[in-house]
């Protein structure tokens, strides 16, 4: 008996990967795997590519030029500002307080709201050359004449930036009602209602297709609405992917899904990828890094630019990795171009990166926080992020 527990607890012992002895002081463990995404079968690459003009998640000015970037500070703002342009003005909130700064002479004129306890800036717009202010408690203020003052408060508790339109805001309540601002008489009226998932806040780009616009309430609640009369549809369009993916379920997507050659791409933060047409209910292709996304860029010729925990990789059209950049980051937040250019926001700086050559060409140091934005402006760039608006230029 004691021959057969042996033989038993030897061939356990022999087919288990684990260490049961003890490690000497000095033990390093060993790594065998030296490629991270060695099981990726999407794989060709080519060195000789070029992508055309981004278009998502914002369209960049194909004649934007900067080719010596400086980076300078505007204004100190916090995790909750909100920032808006007109032709000549800045404007920014700051807890109670909005600034209009001059793009030029760069003077500044505050203004004073009469807010709430917990009562913030969630929306500024301009309308009627007038701009506007949105709190979440949907209190409406307007800037005219060098004056604030409160135009309209519905008593609506809203916590996710609104849908603003030429001539109407598309509100969400906290509790899944819709509403319809009519900027000319600032009357409202509710549209309907829907379920909100339980998922994570983000500040949602709003895309469109031939006949839908696509918005993300949260990372997983996405709202489909009719393009030309703002009707909600009460559809199940990533419902109906993640029957249909031979992947994970798409459960926090990055950004809301955007529109190219009659299919949606939609981008999950895990690293899920797929290219999926509504109305035939076709995946014309997908895909899954394993590797956290972060951000990304889409060009019109149907390059998308992704940027991972890890590396910055190129998918082209059909779906294939023809080049990637390890990237080395620590903490990288963002990507950007320039042209033909790649820039990666890291929170020690902004490094030029040379896809080609796989190296980085420029690196200029500034301290970055989360929650990063960026806003192209003719031959400008900005960024904010929690702690301050920056302005790249020459």
């Amino acid at each position: 008996m004691k021959t057969i527990n042996f033989l038993i607890f030897f061939l356990v012992l022999s087919s288990c990967n684990q260490y049961f002895g003890k490690k000497d002081p000095d033990y390093v463990p060993k790594n065998e795997t030296i490629e991270i995404f060695s099981d990726r079968k999407n794989e060709n690459f080519i060195s000789d590519f070029e992508f055309s003009d981004i278009i998502f998640p914002k369209a960049v000015n194909s004649n934007l030029d900067i080719d010596n970037l400086q980076i300078e500070k505007v204004i100190n703002v916090n995790n909750n500002s909100v920032v808006n342009f007109t032709n000549e003005k800045i404007i920014v909130s700051k807890d109670k307080t909005i600034y209009l700064i001059d793009k030029n002479n760069k003077s500044k004129i505050e203004y004073k709201l009469s807010l709430n306890r917990d009562e913030e800036t969630i929306s500024i717009f301009e309308f009627n050359k007038d701009i506007h202010i949105l709190t979440n408690r949907s209190r409406v203020f307007i800037i005219n004449d060098k004056s604030i003052y409160e135009l309209a408060d519905y008593n609506i508790f809203i916590n996710t930036t609104p849908i603003v339109l030429d001539k109407n805001l598309i509100l969400f309540s906290v509790f899944g009602d819709i509403y319809d601002l009519q900027l000319d008489d600032y009357s409202i009226s509710k549209k309907n209602n829907f379920i909100s998932k339980s998922g994570i806040s983000i500040k949602s780009n709003i895309f469109k297709d031939k006949t839908s616009l696509y918005y993300l309430f949260n990372s997983r609640t996405l709202l489909t609405f009719d393009k030309n009369n703002f009707d909600y549809f009460n559809n199940y369009i990533l419902e109906d992917l993640n029957i249909l993916t031979s992947l994970d379920a798409f459960i926090e997507l990055v950004d809301s899904p955007f529109s190219h050659n009659d299919h949606l791409y939609f981008l999950d933060r895990s690293g899920k990828i797929a290219v999926y047409n509504p109305i035939s209910s076709d995946i014309l292709w997908e895909l899954d890094l394993n590797d956290t996304i972060l951000s990304y860029l889409f060009s019109n010729d149907g390059y998308l630019i992704l940027m991972t925990l890890n590396e910055i990789l190129i998918i082209s059209n059909n779906g294939n990795i023809i080049s990637s950049y390890k990237h080395n980051k620590n903490s990288p937040i963002k990507i950007f171009n320039i042209k033909k250019n790649i820039y990666l926001i890291s929170k020690e700086g902004i490094s030029k990166l040379n896809l080609e050559n796989r190296r980085e060409d420029i690196f200029i140091e500034n301290k970055f926080s989360n929650n990063l934005e960026i806003f192209f402006q003719d031959q400008i760039i900005y960024i904010k992020d929690d702690k301050s608006l920056f302005k790249l230029s020459e």
